[in-house]
């Protein structure tokens, strides 16, 4: 799962670090646990680190999935807006039709 240091600033978590940036920081802390050669203090510190990180990744994750249902709503209720005055046009245009 690694990211390319060019994948954007992305949304920042209160500390100013980017998205990415904690996901980089929280796979070097995976990396260093699985390595097992940090003392047991080491290993305390490096999952409390992580777990800051998850709920600061989790954190900016819901702000962009409210804010995609924000955008995901106001482009529904611009598209209703839009097909029901499209739906009239159509309904105008064929009352002034002949019928043959």
């Amino acid at each position: 799962m690694k990211r390319s240091a060019a994948a954007g600033s992305g949304a920042r978590a209160g500390d100013g670090k980017s998205f990415e940036e904690m996901m980089q920081r929280l796979e070097e802390l995976v990396e260093k646990l699985e390595g097992g050669n940090l003392t047991l203090e080491e290993s305390i510190r490096s999952f409390e680190e992580g777990m800051t990180l998850v709920k600061s990744c989790s954190t900016v994750l819901q702000e962009a999935d409210l804010r995609i249902q924000k955008l995901t709503e106001e482009t529904d209720k611009a598209g209703s807006v839009a097909e029901s005055g499209k739906a009239k046009r159509d309904a105008d245009d064929v009352e002034g039709e002949l019928p043959f």
